[in-house]
């Protein structure tokens, strides 16, 4: 049974339009790992990627993201499992004095009050603009630190099972586009006759603190602009936060002014939560033909994004529903403190106009808990021992 929440995202209501932008730290990275195709985790930066833009003018290019559609490899059926596995496996593997502190009786404790996705975080940031878009999250509180971590809604899974030819063909091409401008070496061209593998990720850890908030997220990062390669292997995470981080977007080059209209209003607050919340300044952007070639290759920066579709969106709603969600989780789990105990908040507009919660029944728990045994494991064993 549902609980109903005082949170309504329709960003129509006067109190939501008239918040100021709610207090926010920049956000610090404080960590990164890759992943492999088969999704085994590293430590080190194997995956990490250079901007490499093709030489000579860009606004005369020909870039087919069609090509290797046939060969590409997708991400392998084990990363539907993975939940937060990765977020986990990081604080695991990273120096406890890190990120960890004493509470007030010697217990440790993560500093964070929150870990999660930076995909989960845009979702929420996003949600008073796409209230069509259902989402589920499910919530745990353990030793202080609540975990938040999406679940596939019904509708999102019946999407998957009917897509069609032509729209994986449209997602695949915004991963051909980064194969042909991210490249292994600065300044080195790609080899676009390889197969694009989506299981690959280099992954940055960011801290920042969202209306009183601490949170810790793991985001999928493209790549960085540098002159020289850095070495992979022995790369600090001092040495990375000197470097320009970029996104990399494909998009239809508009040829109305509803076309524009509706970038604006329908992609462009993606792009800027999503870039915004790790502190990316930059997106290059492939403006591709109805063909699926890529003519022309331009720039935009946050705070034009923000700019220009001021009309259509408010960044101060976006980032202070999200910060309500936040203050929401933490007022319904109060002092709960359980590994197994699953707090789901679900939102869907055909059903209720607000964000809804419910606890999952104890049968439920153990097959929804997505805190794994040998992450608990792992905290109860680092705490101190009592003394006799």
């Amino acid at each position: 049974m549902f609980t109903e929440t005082t949170i309504d995202p329709d960003p129509r209501q006067k109190a939501r339009q008239s918040k100021p932008f709610p207090t926010v730290t920049k956000p610090s990275l404080v960590g990164f790992f890759s992943l492999n195709q088969e999704r085994q985790y590293d430590a080190s930066a194997a995956q990490l990627k250079y901007l490499t833009l093709p030489s000579g003018p860009l606004t005369d290019l020909h870039l087919d993201l069609n090509e290797g559609f046939e060969l590409h490899q997708p991400k392998p059926n084990s990363a539907k499992e993975e939940r937060i596995d990765m977020l986990l496996t990081f604080i695991r593997q990273t120096n406890p004095r890190e990120l960890w502190i004493p509470n007030e009786k010697g217990q440790l404790r993560l500093k964070h009050n929150f870990v999660c996705f930076r995909g989960l975080l845009r979702l929420l940031s996003c949600t008073p603009y796409d209230w069509k878009t259902p989402w589920i999250v499910q919530a745990v509180r353990y030793r202080g630190t609540i975990y938040l971590c999406e679940k596939v809604t019904p509708e999102k899974e019946e999407s998957i099972r009917n897509e069609t030819e032509q729209q994986k063909r449209f997602c695949y091409y915004g991963f051909k586009f980064e194969q042909h401008i991210l490249t292994e070496e600065p300044g080195v061209m790609p080899d676009t006759s390889a197969p694009v593998m989506l299981g690959e990720e280099f992954c940055s850890m960011f801290d920042t603190t969202l209306a009183g908030h601490r949170v810790l997220y793991g985001a999928e990062m493209d790549g960085i602009v540098v002159d020289r390669p850095l070495d992979r292997d022995r790369l600090r995470v001092e040495d990375l936060r000197r470097c320009e981080f970029v996104e990399v977007k494909v998009k239809r080059k508009e040829t109305s002014q509803r076309h524009v209209d509706n970038f604006y209003r329908f992609k462009t607050k993606n792009w800027w939560c999503q870039s915004f919340l790790v502190n990316v300044q930059r997106l290059v952007v492939g403006l591709r033909d109805d063909a699926g070639i890529v003519r022309t290759i331009t720039n935009m920066s946050l705070d034009d994004v923000r700019r220009d579709s001021r009309q259509y969106w408010s960044p101060a709603v976006c980032m202070n529903f999200c910060a309500d969600f936040l203050s929401e989780v933490v007022r319904v789990i109060g002092r709960t403190d359980s590994c197994q105990k699953v707090y789901q908040f679900e939102y869907n507009a055909r059903e209720c106009k607000r964000v809804r919660y419910r606890v999952l029944e104890a049968d439920t728990q153990r097959q929804e808990s997505f805190l794994p045994d040998w992450y608990t494991k792992y905290v109860e064993e680092m705490q101190p021992k009592c003394k006799d």
